[in-house]
């Protein structure tokens, strides 16, 4: 038996049962009370509010004519399509600007049109434009550049372009500033939320590159009817922006929630071999991933290639157009991730410390590094630390001599870019989403920079403490495979609709936890009222391993579908645990 009281690791939020408006719920759309209350847990309280959110309609889909600069954008094309000049398309290192680089790249192919693709450097170019971007645009002899996931804040090349005669498109996603660019054309339905009528502005850069696929296409078939094989492309492609969405942690809400649901069901068989390729070689054959698959599976091999530091492999892996090249690429992409894996562990262990002296000295962000840290993986550990501390995380690394690179992570309510304006005397540059971002500043100014940073963010409110919401306590006896099939309805999570929580208290572990990965992990054989359960805690080992069988604990677990030779059965994922006192 333990004789240690385990504590949670988070506060548990238990929302409040609502056992009226749930039965009524779920006697109107046929559905199990557990998925009714997820349903109004996450503020479809109505029934048109419910069944808007359970309709997956392509119709939901804005037409791409809606879209900012659309126009001008076509007119472009046509210049382009008819003397058939050179294109060269500016992506980015994440699964967002990848996924959108592909995409284009197929698409600008099929219109037989002369393409190359750069795929920046995280740590040697850095975010969006640098000097190798206009080596490979002169190397390519474009006559026009489309960046996808970047070029909104681009004010400098985009100059440069225009006065280099060549002719830009920015197909992008973050939200702008009060300058805009010198592109030709600006599609990013960011600039038209001040509109009456605005673009849904939550779609992810492959997102905006998808419906600019399916307006240019539609704009080249003079609106009739598309060919039943470029209909099978955009449908296709369709699955290259439901990664891109979940990898880029956008809400799966509205248009979004179509645009996922539908591309990930193209995913096993799709007529892009190296997408296949690469769904097949992480065990999707079969059955199409979820969007939990894509958040743990599939997007972390695809940032395995960024992070270190071979962000063109993810590219060739996706773009390719033979499927035993897939194939090898897929494999040397998953020993890329298992070298990843590897080092993201060394960096959390080396820069947690640094974190934990902050916030217990009362500070309200974390700044932390060391020069030798590699970069492509901070932003990881970085989200890491926030979820541990609950505080804005900035971590850096030197990654060429003067030159310091960071990645920042920050709670919801927060915005990052903010905390850095108040900094930005020691700063060379910054930006990003509210809740995620990047920086570069000089290592000989880190001490600097961390006071100013700790000054800009005093006047942030305390932080709550690293919360998880439960949305119920459950039996063991309530979750079945019938019930995660009700739960599929509800498909898919994520970011805006999350994945749901359970609670289930006084546990009793019917063994010695049983240890997996080297101590990382650990599954549980758990047991209520006669009923036994399986729970698995990923990278819970260090705490879990010290129970043993007979001690009695509380679970806020998530219940996922396991398919083992065949035998199909309901697993616990453990988000956290405490001793019982029930």
């Amino acid at each position: 038996m333990s004789k240690t009281a385990f504590s949670p690791q988070f506060r548990w939020e238990l929302l409040p049962g609502q056992s009226a408006a749930r039965d009524a719920l779920a006697k109107d759309l046929s559905l199990d009370p557990i998925a009714a209350q997820i349903l109004l847990n996450r503020g479809h309280d109505t029934l048109p509010k419910a069944k808007d959110h359970l309709d997956l309609s392509l119709r939901k889909l804005p037409d791409p004519k809606r879209l900012p600069d659309f126009g001008i954008a076509m007119e472009v094309m046509d210049e382009i399509l008819e003397h058939k000049h050179p294109v060269l398309i500016h992506g980015d290192y994440d699964v967002d600007g990848t996924c959108g680089s592909v995409l284009l790249h197929a698409l600008f192919e099929r219109l037989g049109l002369p393409v190359s693709v750069f795929i920046p450097d995280r740590v040697g170019d850095g975010y969006s434009f640098s000097e190798n971007s206009f080596q490979a645009i002169e190397k390519a002899q474009a006559k026009l550049v489309v960046a996808v996931d970047n070029g909104t804040t681009a004010f400098e090349p985009m100059k440069r372009l225009r006065d280099m005669g060549i002719r830009t498109l920015v197909l992008d996603h973050h939200p702008p500033g009060k300058e805009r660019p010198v592109c030709d054309a600006l599609i990013n339905p960011w600039t038209t939320v001040k509109d009456d009528d605005p673009v849904f502005p939550w779609f992810c850069g492959a997102g905006i590159a998808w419906l600019f696929a399916w307006g240019l296409l539609r704009h080249a078939y003079h609106d009739q009817e598309l060919t039943e094989d470029t209909r099978r492309f955009l449908m296709d492609s369709m699955g290259l922006a439901a990664i891109a969405t979940i990898a880029d942690s956008m809400k799966l809400i509205g248009p979004n929630r179509a645009l996922v649901q539908h591309g990930l069901a193209t995913i096993p068989q799709s007529s892009l071999p190296g997408l296949r390729a690469l769904a097949h070689a992480l065990g999707f054959d079969k059955k199409a991933p979820t969007s939990t698959d894509i958040s743990f599976r599939i997007a972390p091999h695809l940032n395995a290639a960024g992070r270190m530091n071979q962000a063109a492999l993810a590219f060739r892996v996706l773009a390719t157009n033979q499927l035993r090249e897939g194939v090898q690429l897929a494999e040397q992409l998953k020993e890329l991730n298992v070298l990843r894996q590897g080092v993201q562990a060394e960096e959390l262990q080396a820069l947690l410390p640094q974190a934990e002296v902050q916030r217990e000295s009362g500070d309200k962000v974390v700044f932390a590094g060391r020069p030798e840290s590699q970069f492509g993986v901070l932003g990881v550990v970085a989200a890491k630390i926030q979820e541990a501390t609950g505080l804005p995380t900035l971590l850096w690394a030197e990654c060429a001599p003067g030159v310091a690179r960071g990645s920042a992570r920050g709670p919801a309510g927060t915005h990052l870019v903010k905390i850095m304006d108040g900094a930005e005397d020691h700063l060379e540059g910054y930006g990003g989403h509210a809740e995620a971002a990047g920086f570069h500043f000089s290592p000989e100014n880190h001490e600097a920079l961390h006071q100013a940073l700790r000054a800009s963010a005093d006047d942030l409110p305390e932080p709550k403490p690293p919360t998880l919401t439960v949305d119920m306590e459950v039996h063991p006896l309530e979750i079945t495979l019938k019930t995660l099939r009700a739960m599929e309805r509800l498909e898919p999570f994520g970011k805006g609709f999350a994945s749901p929580l359970f609670l289930t208290r006084g546990l009793t572990l019917l063994k010695d936890p049983r240890s997996m990965t080297e101590g990382r992990h650990a599954s549980l054989e758990l047991e209520k009222d006669g009923q036994s359960v399986r729970a698995v805690g990923f990278s819970l080992g260090d705490r879990l391993l010290h129970l043993h069988a007979g001690d009695c604990v509380d679970l806020v677990f998530q219940a996922v579908r396991n398919e083992f030779r065949g035998r199909v059965t309901v697993d616990w994922h453990i988000q956290d645990f405490r001793t019982s006192t029930s």
